[in-house]
């Protein structure tokens, strides 16, 4: 085998663990009902799903979280003050998570579901 050829397997290989890695990132780490909001977080209640991982956050939301609602299965721009008691929302975390009870997170992104 050439060393071009080994070379461009190595390149698939890579590419199928990055994609193995990112995959898992798309899903949202919790989705349920807000169940309270304060300055600048909000508790989500939920249960764990084929596709989340915990069941209760005490969410935290800064300047650099994404905040969407969707419309017609749009996702469409909203802000802090769109989040509301009872609503079910789907967040996904950056950085460092405390493994506590509810765990404690930093949302990169918060969507607000359509009633269903």
């Amino acid at each position: 085998m050439s060393g071009s050829m080994k070379r461009k397997g190595h390149w698939a290989a890579a590419a199928t663990v990055i994609l193995a890695v990112a995959l898992p990132l798309l899903a949202a780490d919790i989705r349920g009902k807000v169940t309270s909001v304060s300055a600048n977080t909000i508790l989500i209640e939920g249960r764990v799903e084929k596709d989340t991982q915990v069941d209760k956050a005490s969410t935290r939301v800064t300047d650099k979280t994404s905040i969407f609602r969707m419309v017609n299965g749009q996702k469409t721009p909203a802000a802090f003050r769109d989040l509301k008691v009872g609503q079910t929302v789907e967040a996904t975390f950056v950085g460092p998570v405390a493994e506590s009870y509810p765990v404690q997170a930093t949302a990169g992104e918060i969507v607000i579901l359509e009633d269903r």
